[in-house]
């Protein structure tokens, strides 16, 4: 049987992405439980701490997708990233429906995005850079350059969950749409394995 703390954490999720996360309360996890509110408290005292400890669990899950010891594929590694993460995302849609007001409204909790963001954002930025040194992107690409690349990709993931109806996404659509936006910043070497992998998809 599911342990106390772990069931606040799915019920809590799975109402965040069915109603918002500003329309769901503690009382209303604690009814959907049929626990008391002080039960739920007890484990998570404010419904910021849940958030928290759901993003956590999230970008957990995110870090365990873990590139391949093989640098010769790590352009294909980084075409099937959108596809790999999908589910994830879809996961914890809430987090990216309901980002604003999850900013405007729990200081605490942001504090604690940014440097998960930041320590990720690191990582994929070696990639890109690794990926650059190797022939994939153009070489002329300044870190900047790669930086705006990020920014591209992040703006992009968000704007597909927000603008597609809910329920209506596609993997391999999400995953065409992330990757066709790579094509300005790939030399012939990156574009023949984009092109390969747009055919097999």
């Amino acid at each position: 049987m599911m342990k106390t703390k772990k069931q606040i954490l799915e019920v809590s999720r799975v109402l965040f992405n069915e109603k918002g996360v500003m329309n769901v309360t503690l009382r209303d996890v604690a009814k959907s439980m049929k626990r008391s509110y002080g039960n739920i408290t007890y484990h998570y005292p404010t419904k910021e701490d849940v958030i928290t400890r759901l993003f956590e669990e999230m970008n957990n899950e995110l870090k365990s997708l873990q590139s391949p010891n093989d640098s010769s594929n790590l352009m294909y590694y980084l075409l099937e990233l959108p596809k790999s993460s999908f589910d994830i995302t879809v996961k914890y849609l809430f987090f990216t429906l309901d980002y604003n007001e999850l900013k405007r409204n729990y200081s605490k909790f942001f504090s604690r995005v940014d440097t998960l963001n930041e320590e990720r954002g690191k990582k994929w930025k070696l990639l890109l850079i690794h990926l650059r040194d190797e022939g994939f992107l153009k070489e002329e690409l300044s870190n900047n350059d790669l930086d705006f690349i990020m920014f591209l990709s992040v703006s992009v993931r968000g704007t597909y969950f927000q603008l597609k109806e809910n329920g209506f996404y596609n993997k391999t659509d999400y995953a065409s749409i992330l990757n066709q936006m790579l094509k300005p910043y790939l030399c012939n070497r990156g574009l023949t394995v984009l092109n390969r992998w747009l055919k097999s998809q």
